[in-house]
């Protein structure tokens, strides 16, 4: 797992060299459209202006400062394949009893699959040929976090699902947004696919 300091520097404003750097009308509308659609709603009023200005003036809208422990989280996918699913998932209940999901998760004993039971959901995470067919790590994050979804959407609290950003890495991230969030920083133009959040569905996408 990488140190919150190192993983912070990746993302640095885009200004904090001391240059001031203005973001143009798409930055704008992109604020405008991820606080609309929830991505701040965890903090006070004060800390969500900030938030919206950061993006408004050509931050990564991503910020670790705001969004850390509260709807961003860390998911090492090393970790994860190796058995760490059930830690992993146990890390998010805290954040997903607010949306009205309380999980209870349990690894379950297979001779050959790693497998978990997700309120009541039994999920394959790993199967033998993904280790040689696959790619594991991604696997490993993707698949127990598309039964959260489904949680989360028979729950019916909310409209946040989880999505991913760099999965399958030991730097891999999980954060619980509202899909039109991750779509209105993929419709902006302003970053490269790698760097747009990705809903969490059981399949791993190729970026």
């Amino acid at each position: 797992m990488t140190s919150d300091g190192k993983a912070t520097e990746r993302f640095r404003p885009r200004d904090s060299g001391g240059d001031p750097w203005r973001g143009d009308e798409r930055h704008r509308v992109m604020a405008e459209a991820l606080n609309r659609y929830g991505l701040w709603d965890h903090l006070s009023a004060e800390l969500r202006e900030c938030a919206m200005t950061e993006v408004a003036t050509g931050c990564y809208p991503l910020h670790f400062e705001f969004l850390l422990e509260q709807i961003e989280f860390f998911a090492d996918g090393e970790e994860l394949a190796e058995g760490g699913v059930e830690t992993f998932l146990r890390a998010l209940a805290p954040a997903l009893a607010r949306y009205g999901v309380v999980l209870k998760v349990e690894t379950i004993r297979d001779a050959d699959d790693y497998t978990v039971s997700i309120n009541g959901i039994r999920c394959v995470v790993l199967r033998p040929e993904d280790w040689k067919d696959g790619d594991p790590w991604a696997l490993s994050t993707v698949r127990p976090l598309a039964v959260v979804n489904q949680l989360l959407a028979a729950a019916g609290r909310s409209a946040l699902r989880a999505h991913t950003l760099y999965v399958g890495g030991n730097e891999g991230l999980v954060l619980l947004m509202d899909p039109r969030a991750a779509e209105a920083m993929r419709s902006s133009g302003l970053f490269p696919e790698h760097e747009v959040p990705t809903l969490a569905d059981g399949e791993v996408s190729a970026h």
